[in-house]
């Protein structure tokens, strides 16, 4: 009996073997894989045929005794399904003898030692595998629904299901499939189970060769009833791939158009809706088509139209829109499949009638768009594909509300004690659509909660500001008290100034005999400021060489200075100096081979401080750390005399010991320390005043 060679939406099975081409590479990929780690990740854009290549053609690599796969999609929680997918398997251990976890060991001895107790977990993978002695396959497909629709609380549980599953003895491996823009979710999964990134494979677009493959393979598959015209392989193979790729600059196209669009040109060419009768694809026949655009997008509007049309005659007031509307609830805001039951299905779509929306579901599944699952009683999109076309039909309302459902959701589903509540801005966003939500008691009450919490925050807030307004407010009366005190000390300064006025012609009439008074203080004042020049001289003259401060001032100058040298911390004003003096008699260190006609002098140093402070000062530490070839004097030398500083005897210091520490005691318990304190840089010439 011939057979119809194409899938259309739905996903290849091991059973679909013989009709499955184009994905020789990376089946051999994966089957190498499968035997490297116990976990492996098959990612890749939607549409490339991931889970097709999972359970048909890797499936098609073992023999039906090496291989036990146990499918699971995420459902309603994926921890239910996954449990539920177990005890299909016969993992279920309800009644099994709480002794199998005994194990004899030593038989000739008759000894027996009770190993670990099982965990329900492990024990259902070992009753799974003494009811079949085949190695477990679990093949988690669209994984990426658990972080689109799953809580935290359910991603956390699987997380540490798949942890306890890598220890279990008998033969598990993973198999995740993922779509590849969702693979940033995965971090903390990969921080709890490390070897999920290890081992993982791209699924690729199908190319131009891959097409060809499955093209030719499909229709010479001995029972299709598809067939190619002789010697036009290649040419209907290109026509196919341009007409679904059109206008874009691709080397690639999505496999659920490739799938499409055959099934088009199938009844383009036999008009038989049941698939039955056999066709022959020419190029003739490929070009009567025309170019068709975006494959999905058009499937999907000729369908919604044709149901609509078709359903009108029974259903007043139907229109393209409400069908759109229909099919809106089966694909999440990111344009993905989302399951939903039946009875969800009407609370969502309450203001329509439920035989209206059971006629369009029905039409639907006829249509292929739509499947259902008896397991958890569910329909959903036949591909992702689809679902994000029907999200690009959505209109702003449509994504407000889906929005504002998963919101809310995303805080309901989670422990009362770690649930947020919603923002003021937040309750901004749901209030218009609350009416359209149809909550749930819980959902309502946590929305109440988030009202109260707002209102009492604003009232604290209120509240603050009420508060900072009466601070101004004292503050406003104090400054006015101020002025009006301010007022009456001008007032009172004003008489003042009145009776110094009433004084002055007093102070007149003394006039003449201050002058007589005044010639007598000049002769005074004139010998009083001899004196203060002699003695500003003398200051000048005592400070000239201490520091470059006092350098070519004036006297008011030096003596504002000197006062507030009295009050500076003194390690600002600690200055090391040195000058170095010829010896007496003009000898040389003819001894010294290094300089041997060189001018032996003395080389003193002293702390420069204003003698005013020099008892703030315990003593100062000369340390050279870098003489070791200068044995013949101390290297740690202590000045008792802390401004008097020391002197020795030689030349040849500055090749020597060019920089030695300072460290400056002080008698609070304080120090000044400078390091590599340089001689030569230091060095100073006094005036023969000094």
């Amino acid at each position: 009996m011939k057979k119809y060679p194409f899938k259309f939406l739905d996903a290849y099975s091991r059973e679909d073997t013989g009709i499955f081409f184009g994905r020789d590479e990376e089946i051999a990929a994966l089957y190498e894989m499968v035997f490297q780690s116990p976990i492996l990740l098959v990612y890749g854009a939607s549409g490339t045929g991931k889970t097709s290549l999972i359970q048909c053609g890797l499936a098609s690599k073992f023999q039906s005794h090496d291989w036990l796969a146990l499918p699971v999609r995420r459902g309603s929680n994926i921890n239910a399904s996954f449990e539920k997918a177990l005890a299909d398997a016969g993992g279920n251990i309800a009644g099994q003898d709480d002794m199998d976890w005994l194990k004899e060991v030593m038989d000739d001895k008759e000894v027996v030692t009770v190993s670990k107790p099982l965990s329900p977990l492990a024990k259902s993978f070992k009753a799974i595998y003494l009811n079949s002695f085949r190695p477990v396959y679990l093949i988690f497909d669209q994984f990426e629904e658990l972080f689109i629709l799953g809580t935290k609380e359910e991603q956390t549980q699987f997380i540490e299901t798949v942890k306890e599953i890598l220890q279990v003895e008998q033969p598990v491996k993973m198999i995740f499939s993922i779509r590849e823009e969702y693979l940033g979710h995965l971090n903390a999964f990969e921080r709890a189970v490390p070897q999920l990134l290890r081992k993982k494979l791209r699924v690729e677009p199908m190319n131009l060769d891959k097409v060809r493959q499955v093209i030719v393979g499909a229709t010479s598959f001995e029972k299709s009833n598809v067939h190619l015209q002789n010697d036009e392989t290649d040419l209907i193979a290109e026509g196919i791939f341009d007409k679904i790729k059109g206008d874009e600059k691709t080397l690639t196209i999505q496999l659920p158009y490739l799938q499409v669009f055959l099934d088009k040109f199938y009844l383009e060419i036999t008009k038989d809706e049941t698939r039955n009768a056999e066709a022959v694809f020419t190029t003739a026949a490929l070009n009567q088509i025309g170019d068709i655009g975006d494959v999905l997008r058009n499937f999907l509007e000729e369908q919604v139209t044709a149901i609509s049309q078709k359903l009108s005659v029974n259903y007043a007031g139907l229109t393209i829109e409400t069908v759109w509307k229909i099919l809106s609830p089966f694909a999440t805001l990111e344009g993905t499949k989302e399951p939903i039951s039946k009875v969800n299905l009407y609370d969502r779509l309450a203001v329509l009638k439920k035989t209206m929306i059971d006629a369009i579901v029905e039409a639907f599944i006829d249509s292929r768009i739509l499947r259902y699952s008896d397991e958890g009683d569910i329909y959903e999109i036949a591909h992702d594909s689809l679902a994000k076309r029907i999200a690009e039909k959505r209109s702003d309302e449509e994504i407000a509300l889906l929005e504002i459902k998963r919101l809310i959701k995303s805080q309901t589903t989670l422990k009362e004690s770690a649930r947020e509540l919603f923002s003021e801005k937040q309750l901004n966003f749901i209030e218009p659509f609350v009416e359209k939500c149809k909550l749930t008691s819980e959902e309502k009450a946590l929305i109440k909660q988030s009202y109260e919490a707002v209102a009492k925050q604003k009232a604290a807030v209120k509240e603050q500001q009420e508060a900072e307004k009466q601070r101004l407010l004292e503050r406003q009366q104090l400054l006015e008290k101020n002025q009006r005190t301010q007022k009456r000390l001008i007032k009172w300064i004003s008489f003042a100034l009145l009776a110094m006025i009433g004084l002055a012609f007093w102070a007149f009439q003394q006039k003449r005999y201050a002058e007589v008074q005044k010639n007598k203080a000049s002769e005074a004042e004139k010998t009083t400021r001899e004196k203060n020049d002699q003695i500003g001289k003398l200051l000048k003259l005592t400070l000239h060489d201490r520091d470059s401060l006092f350098y070519n001032q004036d006297v008011n100058t030096i003596i504002k200075k000197l006062d507030q040298e009295q009050t500076i911390d003194i390690k600002e004003i600690i200055t090391p100096k040195a000058i170095r003096l010829p010896i007496p008699g003009g000898r040389t260190a003819r001894d010294f081979r290094k300089c041997p006609d060189c001018q032996i002098y003395n080389l003193v140093v002293w702390i420069d401080v204003p003698s005013f402070r020099r008892e703030e000062i315990l003593n100062v530490e000369y340390i050279f750390p870098d003489c070791d070839r200068f044995y013949f004097f101390t290297k740690h030398n202590i000045g008792i005399e802390q401004s008097l500083g020391f002197s020795w005897y030689n030349r040849i210091w500055e090749n020597i010991c060019p920089t030695m520490d300072i460290i400056v005691n002080l008698k609070d318990g304080t120090h000044r320390k400078i390091e590599n304190w340089s001689f030569e840089k230091n060095l100073v010439t006094l005036s023969s005043s000094n």
